[in-house]
């Protein structure tokens, strides 16, 4: 009996309700922060403060408003004593609340300091745009000197007049040139702003201009040139498969196939017509199965080059050719060759489209280079498209 009663004394004291706490006793809250000092930046400042001598400190907060009813905080720990606060879109004066956290959870008073962030990324990029009338659309040119993630919008009307988004450029290049396109001749309005990741937004710029007439090139004119240092054709797959509309041919043809040859190597056709062009669509080999894209015979780095003369040389020398794009073609997913996704397929499906240059001469002949392919010593296209101003 007597060692009965003395296990279940034991199994009722083991059966008691853990309590964990923190090993820092409860106690008064820290003491705040001492001499600030505030470095400006863009869209952001620096904030340097003193510790007070407490070893429970565990980070300082700063708690403020990047706009009217938006909070962000951040926080820096014990071992550094400056914090940074960011997401400002505007150079106005803001207050900055700082607080000492101990290892109990419990915050010091407050410490107000006021900064005036130096002009944020996303209005320097919207002081920069230039929009100029392109083929079909408008160009757009911006400079992003600290390389932020900003998005360029671009506004018009649609088909029932009313005015909403009509392309979105995201970048954190430090700058770049680009064209929406898609749209008539006709006057019509343009908006541009821009916005970051902070939820940010600038005003809106609004132009009203006539995009530049596009039109899509007639196919049934464009002829093969066979000039001296051209790549031939090889397994019957003859250049006209270019222009023949056909993007998926199946294993049996529907492409254009070179001969293997060293790098570089390039190929010579007739648009038939001179033309200013605006841009450039090419289409991979992309027959089943999938894993043909993004890999083989099909071109990964490449330069197209135009020739207004009558004639271009007819020795195949380059003294008469003017290049209008360099590319390289980009696998969305990432994937090593021969895996693809279903964001491969569809890209692939759309084609490499490539704007050409409002500096670039009419031109009527067009030479490629081809520099680089995904594996082999021949290449693959499937199909071109041109677009332009005759």
């Amino acid at each position: 009996m007597v060692c009965f009663l003395t296990v279940l004394f034991f199994s009722i004291i083991s059966c008691k309700k853990a309590v964990h706490s923190s090993i820092y006793p409860d106690g008064d809250k820290p003491a705040p922060l001492t001499s600030t000092s505030v470095v400006n930046s863009p869209g952001s400042a620096t904030i340097t403060y003193s510790l007070p001598g407490d070893n429970s400190i565990l980070y300082v907060k700063a708690s403020y408003e990047i706009r009217k009813g938006v909070m962000r905080e951040a926080k820096s720990s014990y071992y550094s004593n400056s914090v940074t606060v960011d997401g400002f879109g505007d150079t106005l004066e803001h207050e900055v609340k700082l607080y000492v956290v101990n290892r109990s959870d419990l915050s010091s008073g407050a410490v107000t300091v006021k900064v005036k962030p130096l002009t944020p990324p996303l209005l320097s990029v919207y002081r920069s745009l230039k929009v100029t009338p392109d083929f079909g659309g408008a160009n757009i040119q911006f400079v992003n000197p600290m390389k932020a993630d900003v998005v360029i919008v671009t506004l018009t009307a649609d088909s029932t007049g009313a005015i909403g988004a009509a392309n979105s450029k995201y970048t954190a290049a430090d700058s770049g040139s680009y064209s929406v396109r898609g749209y008539d001749s006709t006057k019509r309005v343009f908006g541009f702003y821009v916005k970051d990741t902070y939820g940010n937004y600038t005003d809106t710029t609004y132009l009203t201009f006539s995009p530049l007439y596009e039109k899509f090139l007639d196919k049934s004119k464009f002829r093969e040139v066979d000039l001296p240092t051209d790549v031939a054709y090889d397994w019957g797959l003859v250049m006209p498969n270019l222009w023949d509309g056909i993007i998926k041919g199946g294993l049996i043809g529907g492409f254009f196939h070179t001969q293997a040859k060293p790098f570089p190597m390039w190929f010579t056709f007739d648009l038939g017509v001179k033309v200013r062009l605006s841009r450039i669509t090419l289409w991979q080999r992309q027959d089943p199965p999938a894993d043909w894209i993004y890999n083989q015979n099909n071109p990964k780095v490449f330069e197209i080059y135009g020739c207004s003369d009558a004639f271009p040389n007819a020795d195949g020398s380059w003294g008469d050719w003017t290049m209008l794009v360099h590319h390289e073609v980009v696998k969305p997913s990432g994937l090593p060759m021969g895996s693809v996704t279903q964001a491969d397929i569809d890209a692939a499906a759309g084609g490499e489209e490539m704007t050409v240059g409002l500096d670039k001469p009419a031109v009527r002949y067009i030479r490629v280079k081809i520099l680089q392919t995904f594996t082999n010593s021949a290449t693959n296209i499937a199909e071109m498209s041109f677009w332009g101003q005759p």
